[in-house]
């Protein structure tokens, strides 16, 4: 019965990690659109393409998508008058009507992706799936005796600061996922609070650079490939 429960929670981290990981990817292309018009956005929206928006100020910055994986951005500069009034009428005469949210700076210390990944599934709800995978990633972080790695409060700093420390824990923690059910010796040095404290930080430094300058080229160029393959 105990193997039982242990296949259960290890199929359960993969699942949980798979969640956050597509997660995290729609939110880093959103974050990492590709230029285009105004009139490219008014086209997309005539014809139905539009799935996605994501705006703010006066005149707007307008982020749509076409699909969770494709998205392109306005910039507010070239946009003349054309504010968030004018740009709901527009999403209101649409069909099917796009969802538009409004862009907001993150406050506090829990990061914000996980709760507002910008994509829509067919059923009620579904959009909390992220958020649900994250809280319940933190939950287990909690109730786990001893995590191998670091204490609890460094995986708590790498959480929320580090913003990606819920997929590194469901990765790495109590064993790493590739190594299965396998025993794996304890770590000498765990890290403690102020060591993931100070990690957290830098990642939080890191990360949006890597996103906007690196994984987003990669990203981009692969789905261009599979756009034009056959």
């Amino acid at each position: 019965m105990r193997l039982a429960y242990r296949i259960a929670g290890l199929w359960g981290r993969v699942a949980l990690l798979v969640v956050l990981l597509w997660g995290a990817l729609v939110t880093a292309l959103s974050m990492t659109p590709r230029e285009r018009t105004l009139a490219d956005f008014h086209t997309a929206l005539r014809t139905g393409q539009v799935t996605y928006v994501i705006y703010h100020g006066t005149p707007v910055d307008l982020r749509w998508s076409t699909g969770p994986l494709f998205w392109y951005h306005a910039d507010r500069s070239a946009n003349g008058a054309y504010t968030a009034g004018a740009l709901l009428r527009d999403l209101n005469t649409a069909v099917p009507r796009p969802e538009a949210t409004l862009a907001h700076p993150r406050q506090g210390l829990f990061p914000d992706w996980p709760f507002r990944v910008p994509f829509r599934l067919p059923f009620h709800g579904a959009t909390w799936l992220v958020g649900g995978a994250w809280i319940v990633a933190l939950l287990i972080m909690m109730g786990t005796d001893g995590p191998r790695l670091g204490n609890r409060w460094a995986w708590f700093w790498l959480f929320t600061v580090g913003e990606v420390g819920a997929m590194l824990f469901l990765l790495l923690e109590p064993r790493p996922l590739w190594r299965g059910l396998e025993p794996q010796n304890p770590v000498r040095n765990r890290m403690g609070g102020g060591g993931g404290c100070v990690l957290a930080l830098c990642l939080s430094l890191v990360i949006p650079v890597l996103v906007a300058v690196g994984l987003s080229r990669v990203l981009h160029t692969l789905l261009d490939l599979l756009s034009a393959a056959p």
